[in-house]
């Protein structure tokens, strides 16, 4: 009997030292949620204190979950005099994407004369359907151009158009799909003498992500230009500020340029480069203007230079390192140009995007030039619950 009492003792004791800290430290636990089960005075757990644990975390979510809601509803807010938001859930369309790259070689020689070489692979014509469900936006394109050749090239694009913010990713690996352009300061060599020829000692890697911030984005909107999400209603333009990284890689075999071009043959040491490779990190800066000259119409521009810095490294065909840990200011540039007719329903239009990478150093430059321009036509369905209801209410 007196073994029994001394274990009741022990286990209030216990309660009570349990209860006071908890009391202390949380508002939503109460006296009931522990209780002694056992007969011989054992302390367990009622289930209440599980089912108050489970309701805290789903509420830290919930609060969670509004938060991330707000923060992405907050990157699309209008002024709704200048835009006007799109009134349904999905959009469908179809797509022709033309892209083009310039690979621009400049070196100035011994003899004090400048010579450069322009090369591009052969332009490709895609065509494909998307469809869109708010922000995302899926599809397809085929090379209707030359899909035999597609293991030589791949490109990959992606841009994402917001009220505040936006970014763009580019990732082109060509392996010697490219031709001659033109060529200049090649003594008896015209211009375009060698134009359209095939020139396989050429090849590159373009990797490259930006993000850029919009300052008037309550009465400037990117996505009216360059995604449809939004229509601008009356003219506005911004300032913008962004942050790119640029990786960039070139091998070069001049041995397989025609003899008139070589360097051997024209005593230029500067064009026997063998590989330039740079990571550049640049800030971007500029100005973007929507001009709305007629109802339903948008022209649309967007130009924005960039400076930072590059690492570079680079070896010639003998194996010197001759751009060995270069540190250098980076001058590269983004440009935008739009042109749309969007009535709410449908919509039709095309956009250009331009990027520039640039690298110039001790008599020798290389310009890669990335272009993607786009022709589309499409419309809208599933209006939102909310301009439905405020289209019932109108019509009555």
């Amino acid at each position: 009997m007196l073994h029994r009492s001394i274990k009741q003792l022990f286990a209030a004791t216990l309660l009570l030292s349990c209860l006071s800290p908890l009391s202390a430290q949380t508002d939503t636990l109460h006296l009931d949620s522990l209780a002694v089960t056992d007969v011989d005075g054992s302390l367990g757990m009622d289930t209440h204190l599980v089912e108050s644990e489970r309701t805290t975390f789903k509420e830290s979510w919930k609060r969670i979950g509004k938060k991330v809601r707000h923060a992405v509803r907050s990157l699309d807010r209008y002024d709704h005099d200048y835009i006007e938001p799109n009134h349904y859930e999905w959009t469908v369309m179809a797509q022709n994407t033309n892209f083009l790259q310039i690979v621009g070689i400049s070196a100035k020689g011994l003899d004090g004369n400048r010579r450069t070489i322009d090369f591009a692979p052969r332009p490709s014509y895609k065509i494909g359907p998307y469809i869109g469900w708010r922000w995302i936006f899926l599809g397809f394109t085929i090379d209707m151009s030359r899909p035999h050749r597609a293991a030589k090239k791949t490109e990959l694009n992606f841009s994402l158009y917001s009220s505040m913010i936006g970014g763009d990713f580019i990732f082109v690996r060509n392996s010697g799909d490219f031709t001659i352009r033109n060529v200049h300061g090649f003594d008896g060599v015209e211009r375009t003498q060698f134009k359209g020829d095939p020139f396989s000692g050429l090849s590159t890697y373009t990797f490259s992500a930006n993000a850029y911030y919009v300052f008037n984005h309550r009465r400037f909107s990117y996505p009216a230009a360059y995604n449809q999400s939004t229509i601008q209603k009356r003219s506005a333009g911004s300032f913008i500020l962004g942050f790119r990284f640029d990786r960039q890689r070139i091998n070069f075999d001049y041995e397989k340029l025609p003899e008139a071009l070589r360097p051997e043959d024209i005593g230029d040491t500067r064009l026997d480069f063998k590989r330039l490779a740079y990571r550049s990190y640049t800030l971007n800066a500029g100005y973007a203007y929507n001009w709305v000259p007629a109802r339903n119409l948008l022209l649309a521009i967007s130009l924005t230079p960039a400076i930072g810095y590059k690492h570079i490294s680079g070896e010639r065909v003998t194996g010197i390192k001759v751009f060995n840990s270069i540190r250098t200011l980076s001058f590269d540039f983004i440009g935008r140009a739009g042109i749309v007719w969007n009535n709410g329903t449908y919509f039709g239009g095309a956009s250009l995007v331009s990027q520039l990478y640039d690298y110039r150093r001790n008599h020798f430059s290389v310009v890669n030039s990335v272009n993607y321009l786009n022709f589309y036509a499409g419309m809208y369905f599933g209006m939102k619950k909310k301009y439905r209801v405020r289209k019932v209410l109108t019509n009555e």
